[in-house]
């Protein structure tokens, strides 16, 4: 049997069981196999594919991150002159979703859950050709070649700037979110003064120089004078060794998706005081003040984890709210529980254990009319991350898969430690709480249980649970 060809591959991806999954998928093909690097980020993967130019191939999620999609960051790879084949993974089949990423330069795409080894095999070969092939026809040119296909045919507006913020391109998607009738009517003037606040330029050129790379939100002002609010994300750039750097600018309209969101925040609060209002209907009245306070618990660590690398290039406050909320719906598999376990005065046995152990599957199940129409919302995969794998230990002994560390969803991390914490330190049917002091003893003992990152957050900032917890007793 002829030995199989190595592809060095850099999968840039959030989601470590979606990483494993490639992994798998990648020793099990017939002809090639994979050697697979792991980023999350898009200053990880331009300084991964800078230092590394024995990488073949890329696949990249469509929902890399929190603040900027696949196409964006395939934007700012070919903008850096990096030129291998990307493959793009999608969380559904949008005909539309198919169409944009391939007119940006994208050799393939993949659909989440219908991935096997035969197919990612093909779209490799496909792909390793196609390069090899466009390789031979624009020689030289090939770079320039590819890096303005990935911006021009950007469904994001995008434009180029000098470093004083002088416009020297735009796109036509940049045009219309703007409200411009051609480029004349901005190249050559000045970012700033489309900005409705022009100072956060000068602030995020700062970031450029120190970290290569900016994401926030932004106002623009469009031609008509309305504002137009923008998810943006600047990138510092020199095409050619000697020649001067440039900034890469790339604007998303999130005006609608802000009103969604509103929308769509209050809609979590009901369902939230739903769940909460059940409980006590069931009679278990501690469960409903129980998850009001790991919601409180799990946002206070994503705020703390969002001022530390490496969390807080992607942790922003839509995460953090997110989390939260569906931090109130980790337990929601104990609905399926009897109550003359979850109330039991006394110890439990093994068996009743066994039961109480299923809840985690319980929950995915009562949920998955919802969660299988999850595709890239982000708040549902929280939801289906935070319910399936909150007992999971960073040591590799929970349940119900046994993960171990980092494959653990930071989401489902964060949750586990607040919703230990809040075990040991409230009052159960068997029990009276535990103090403050006594919980931290013993979390103290097992804290191999928790991601030591979370675990140092936990114990930099102890009080503040503590004053959550005596709040709530007050309430």
């Amino acid at each position: 049997m002829a030995e199989k060809r190595i592809i060095e591959t850099l999968v840039i991806e959030d989601d470590p069981f979606s990483v494993a999954v490639i992994s798998r998928l990648g020793q099990e093909m017939r002809d090639i196999q994979l050697k697979v690097h792991h980023v999350v980020t898009l200053d990880e993967s331009l300084y991964f594919l800078s230092r590394h130019p024995e990488i073949e191939l890329v696949t990249l999620d469509y929902r890399v991150h929190t603040k900027l999609t696949g196409l964006e960051v395939l934007q700012h790879i070919r903008a850096k002159g990096i030129n291998v084949p990307v493959i793009m993974v999608t969380g559904s089949g949008d005909e539309e979703i198919a169409v944009a990423l391939m007119k940006a330069g994208a050799s393939d795409y993949l659909v989440k859950g219908t991935i096997s080894a035969e197919s990612l095999e093909k779209s490799i070969k496909d792909a390793l050709e196609h390069y090899e092939q466009i390789g031979k026809a624009l020689s030289a040119e090939k770079e320039s070649v590819l890096r303005d296909m990935a911006i021009k045919k950007s469904l994001n507006g995008v434009c180029m700037l000098e470093l004083d913020g002088t416009v020297t391109y735009v796109n036509a998607a940049f045009l219309n979110i703007w409200g411009y009738d051609g480029e004349a009517d901005i190249a050559g003037k000045n970012i700033k003064g489309v900005l409705a606040e022009p100072q956060k330029f000068d602030e995020l050129l700062q970031a450029l120089r120190i970290k290569k790379s900016w994401m926030g939100d932004l106002t623009g002002i469009r031609k008509d004078g309305a504002s137009v609010y923008l998810q943006a994300l600047f990138s510092l750039i020199q095409y050619k060794e000697k020649s001067s750097p440039q900034i890469l600018a790339s604007f998303l309209d999130i005006s609608k998706v802000r009103d969604e969101e509103k929308k769509r925040e209050a809609l979590y609060k009901g369902i939230m005081e739903v769940f909460a209002l059940r409980a006590e209907e069931v009679g278990n009245v501690e469960t409903a003040g129980h998850i009001h306070r790991i919601a409180a618990y799990s946002r206070l660590i994503a705020e703390k984890l969002s001022k530390v690398e490496p969390f807080k290039d992607y942790i922003d406050e839509k995460y953090i709210t997110d989390v939260s909320y569906a931090s109130m719906l980790h337990d929601v598999g104990k609905w399926r529980t009897p109550n003359e376990i979850l109330l039991k005065p006394t110890q439990l046995t093994e068996a009743e254990w066994q039961i109480i152990r299923q809840h985690p599957r319980l929950g995915a199940e009562m949920l998955m009319p919802l969660l299988k129409e999850k595709g890239n919302n982000q708040y549902l995969k929280l939801v289906e991350s935070v319910v399936l794998y909150h007992h999971e230990r960073w040591d590799g002994g929970g349940y119900p898969d046994g993960l171990k560390g980092d494959e653990i969803p930071l989401s489902a991390r964060i949750v586990a430690l607040a919703d230990n914490y809040d075990a040991l330190s409230a009052e159960r049917s068997y029990r009276k709480a535990l103090s403050h002091e006594n919980t931290i003893e013993i979390m103290s003992k097992e804290k191999n249980k928790f991601d030591p990152r979370i675990w140092q957050i936990f114990m930099d900032n102890h009080l503040e649970f503590k004053k959550i917890r005596q709040a709530s007793a007050t309430a």
